[in-house]
């Protein structure tokens, strides 16, 4: 099922959420920013670093645990001291995102409701579309739900418990793509063309400066 992300609609505009009580917020946070250059963590936009802008999207949600995956070579915890955030460092950062998805599938083993996993890279994320994808979590509380850009699918993405722990499957720099496909008769994406724009090299910052998505 493909449902669209309407500007228009009634969840492009902050509304407050009641019912995302039970679910956990999985924040990938690790990365090392090779192609970058630097950490895209600290990062600014609107005047503060990514990794704070995206746990204030995340715990505005007021879900039941925010788990934030970060590595050792960044200090964070000071930019997120005040927040109800759990910080768990991944020691095999270097081998790519699949041992982030693991660390958190490990951590989040006990937690039997669906799951939000955000990136920190994606600039113009917003509260309203992490909002509509928690609607439609509401509604369809068994499907895994998926944004859609660029011909793929990938994250934010609400996902079953079960599939997170099918993480463990995963290697190198691989996704939840291959595993969200094995059932994609339980998907539903979400078309969000400007979150196919993220920051992962030095051409792609300045594109992000130039267009005030970014200080």
């Amino acid at each position: 099922m493909t449902f669209p992300f309407m500007p228009n609609n009634p969840f492009s505009s902050p509304v407050e959420i009641n019912n995302s009580a039970n679910l956990a917020v999985l924040i990938l946070a690790a990365g090392l920013s090779r192609r970058l250059g630097q950490p895209k963590q600290l990062l600014l936009k609107n005047g503060k670093p990514l990794i704070r802008h995206v746990a204030e999207l995340a715990t505005s949600l007021n879900p039941q645990c925010v788990m934030m995956i970060a590595n050792h070579t960044v200090e964070i915890s000071s930019l997120l001291e005040d927040l109800p955030i759990q910080l768990v460092f991944n020691a095999q950062a270097d081998t790519g995102m699949a041992s982030s998805l693991r660390t958190g599938a490990r951590c989040l083993k006990n937690h039997h409701e669906p799951v939000l996993i955000v990136g920190i890279d994606q600039p113009l994320l917003d509260s309203a579309y992490l909002q509509q994808l928690v609607q439609q979590n509401i509604q369809y509380p068994e499907m895994n739900i998926v944004s859609q850009y660029s011909d793929t699918i990938g994250i934010p993405a609400i996902v079953q418990p079960e599939l997170l722990q099918h993480s463990e499957r995963l290697a190198g720099d691989t996704g939840l793509k291959k595993l969200l496909m094995q059932q994609a008769e339980k998907l539903i994406k979400m078309p969000v063309p400007q979150l196919a724009f993220d920051v992962d090299t030095p051409e792609a910052l300045q594109h992000a400066r130039q267009n005030g998505w970014l200080d």
